[in-house]
């Protein structure tokens, strides 16, 4: 469970140290580890991430990336913007 000050914390720390550095931002976070604090910004605190139905754009990107990549959703969701990995 997150509360606002921690989601506050995480806002302010990632807008120091950037979207690499979760080993070091997890360090600045009470009780949360490298992986929940990406998880949290990436799944709900990042705004530049679509939440959300997918448009039919998206969805022919989706399958194009298949047909090229297989099942290599990390090299897919590199072709949607604004899609996490996990949501692809």
């Amino acid at each position: 469970m997150w509360t606002d000050e921690e989601d506050e914390q995480l806002r302010a720390l990632v807008a120091e140290y950037g979207v690499k550095k979760w080993a070091l931002i997890s360090t600045k976070m009470a009780a949360k580890g490298a992986k929940q604090c990406r998880r949290r910004w990436q799944n709900y605190l990042n705004n530049d991430i679509k939440q959300g139905g997918w448009s039919e754009e998206e969805d022919r990107i989706l399958l194009e990336g298949h047909r090229l990549h297989g099942n290599k959703w990390t090299e897919i969701a590199r072709m949607v913007t604004g899609r996490t990995d996990n949501a692809v």
